[in-house]
């Protein structure tokens, strides 16, 4: 063979081996592309598939075995207990709210830190083996101050919450961008236990708008959110005003099992799976009234018809934990009716998380009635019970004037007319979200009647040169606003109001207008009083530490008919404090703060007669309790072993929410 030929068979081989080599990767280059794109895929498919009425998740057929847990009314150091405790009970789904107006108090300032730290809530419910459904709102009712909307948003004249008002969707926008980033890693198809996210909450009670429904929806999915959407609401016609092309409906009730089911069968047909996203295990209390209950054998016996249809459910509230601070909402229902401090719900896991009859007895019908391989055959043990104590009573030692508390507050804030709290200068121009403001005018001479144009929001105490002589409730716009000042002059004429907002509306339109403080004029003897200062008391972390470290502290002694701040010292020797009840009896009204931890409201109207302190807020040593009493103080502080949520009635919310409409 010639030079040549060797060469130009050399030349092939080489032209046959990078031939090769390119077209191996090539074929290496197109698998891992497609492999690339099957993963891309599969992030931007839901977990959850729905198939013949069923939802399917890793392929396999399951049932949605959920209760509702809200992370912002339990101390952290407890999540895990109370989550092992679902597990254990059944379950293999948690659902929680997210609570905008507490991660988002002051406009622009975000916390996500402490009980408010959701992403860590989330991976410890992953710890435990449950999946989530995430409820981001923005609203989401709850029995919370505002449905979980800031306060701040009422600072705008012309707001109109829970609409395509331009601010309204602008401060949506904003709070989903500091909140979807933070979870979309932790959906299913990323790892994560997130296997359904909700679009906004109970819409079709409020409105029919559906431009803003897919506000909500694109807000989420332009955001990374690719798991199961859904909506869920309370009635048929609710459900017509709330849904959305693509999204499942779900349902609210507490009984009418048939009825509701039917609803969503009519509405979207047999194919699509059946849930119970709000199936009622108990209801919530207001102030005045009684501890509302709902039969453990109702529950089990309605369990079992919603199970025996192969339908899905979501425990509300399966644990409901507390009202922490001033964060309870209201309701209105011809007249303004405020939440109580416990969130108990009369719920399986009571508001200090232990079990209770209506938790065995759902653990054993959700055992016997769910599909076959559903649910393991092997719970968890439930954890080791928390311990409960009644320490010693304590004796209050001081005393805070409230001149001097008033000293704390600083410079108020001076006009001509009365502002709501809303529309006060401070937080960042969005006003006043919680707690008490107190309105100070200066008067010539003692007038006779003092009379507001509209009723406070909500409860306003009536003090003459210091001395209480009145209190007006809200109940409706045209009830209890006259106070009469009686006969004799006063020396330093000094009017005071001082209005405590108990909570602002959670429900239903109502909840468009909650400005808090006084909203109309102050008539005295029919003339328009002008000239006020008013002082925020708002309470926060920085005015409690002014407060315990203030020089003003005096040997105790009662103010009577006055706001006051008394303290009082627990002190305790073991290492590991243990959970108790604060039982107030003797004082009337006002707010408890423990370690400058705000425990919330206490009345003595009931119907709860004492109050949960849980023991991860307490520390082995002297624990600094701070009362803020507004009329009358005793002179000892009680503790417990167990809850008193007080006199008991039986609630069908069904019946209740049907008649209404």
């Amino acid at each position: 063979m010639s030079q040549v030929s060797i060469r130009k068979v050399h030349l092939l081989r080489w032209l046959v081996i990078i031939g090769l080599g390119a077209i191996t990767v090539m074929w290496y280059w197109q698998r891992m592309k497609t492999r690339q794109l099957d993963y891309v895929k599969s992030l931007q498919e839901p977990s959850v598939r729905l198939e013949g009425g069923e939802f399917v998740l890793d392929g396999e057929k399951i049932t949605i075995l959920s209760g509702s847990l809200h992370y912002f009314r339990v101390v952290p150091q407890y999540w895990e207990d109370r989550l092992m405790k679902m597990k254990s009970g059944g379950l293999n789904t948690v659902t929680t709210y997210v609570p905008w107006n507490l991660h988002e108090q002051v406009r622009g300032d975000f916390d996500f830190t402490g009980i408010l730290d959701v992403v860590e809530f989330l991976k410890v419910a992953q710890k435990v083996g449950l999946h989530v459904i995430f409820r981001p709102g923005p609203y989401i009712c709850a029995e919370w101050d505002f449905g979980g909307l800031p306060s701040w948003l009422l600072s705008d004249n012309e707001m109109k919450v829970r609409t395509t008002y331009p601010l309204f969707t602008e401060a949506v926008s904003k709070y989903f961008d500091e909140l979807i980033p933070r979870i979309v890693p932790l959906q299913h198809n990323r790892g994560g236990p997130i296997i359904a996210v909700q679009v906004e909450n109970e819409y079709g009670s409020f409105g029919k708008d559906t431009s803003y429904m897919e506000s909500i929806k694109e807000g989420l999915t332009m955001r990374g959110i690719t798991e199961l959407l859904l909506t869920s609401d309370n009635t048929r016609t609710h459900m017509e005003n709330g849904r959305l092309p693509g999204v499942l409906m779900t349902a609210n009730f507490q009984e009418h099992v048939d009825r509701h089911f039917q609803n969503l069968i009519d509405l979207q047909g047999k194919d699509m799976p059946l849930m119970a996203m709000e199936f009622w295990s108990g209801w919530f209390d207001h102030w005045g009234e009684k501890h509302h209950i709902y039969e453990p054998e109702g529950l089990a016996g309605l369990t079992k018809a919603i199970l025996e249809k192969g339908a899905s459910v979501n425990f509300y509230m399966y644990h409901g934990g507390t009202n922490f601070g001033f964060m309870n909402g209201g309701n209105y229902d011809g007249g303004y009716k405020p939440t109580i401090t416990s969130y108990d719900y009369d719920a399986p896991l009571s508001e200090a998380g232990d079990t209770t009859e209506k938790f065995f007895k759902l653990k054993e019908i959700i055992q016997k009635y769910t599909g076959k391989g559903r649910v393991p055959s092997h719970l968890p043990d439930l954890p080791v019970a928390i311990g409960k104590v009644a320490y010693p009573e304590v004796k209050v030692q001081e005393s805070l004037s409230f001149p001097s508390v008033l000293e704390i507050v600083g410079k108020p804030i001076y006009n001509d007319d009365v502002q709501a709290m809303e529309k006060l200068p401070i937080n960042n121009g969005g006003g006043q979200g919680y707690g008490f403001l107190l309105y100070r005018t200066r008067v010539p001479s003692k007038p006779a009647k003092l009379k507001l144009t509209i009723s406070p929001r909500d409860r306003a105490q009536v003090l003459w040169n210091g001395e209480e002589i009145g209190v007006l409730m809200r109940k409706t716009d045209t009830e209890d606003r006259e106070v009469e000042f009686g006969e004799g002059k006063g020396s330093d004429n000094v009017l005071d109001i001082l209005v405590e907002n108990l909570g602002r509306i959670n429900y239903d339109q109502t909840l468009q207008h909650e400005h808090k403080g006084l909203v109309g004029d102050v008539l005295l003897d029919g003339k328009k009083q002008e000239k006020w200062e008013m002082y925020p008391l708002e309470f926060k972390t920085h005015f409690m530490e002014a407060v315990s470290s203030s020089p003003k502290w005096a040997p105790y002694s009662v103010h009577e008919k006055q706001p006051a701040l008394y303290r009082a010292t627990l002190e305790i020797q073991d290492s590991q404090p243990k959970d108790t009840f604060i039982n107030m009896k003797g004082w009337e009204k006002g707010v408890i703060f423990v370690n400058g931890f705000n425990l919330g409201r206490y009345w003595n109207i009931g119907p709860q007669r004492n109050y949960y302190l849980p023991g991860p807020l307490l520390q082995q040593g002297k624990n600094e309790i701070i009362i803020f009493e507004l009329h009358q103080a005793a002179d000892t502080i009680r503790f417990d072993d167990r809850a008193d949520l007080g006199e008991t009635v039986h609630i069908n919310n069904d019946d209740d929410i049907e008649a209404a409409l």
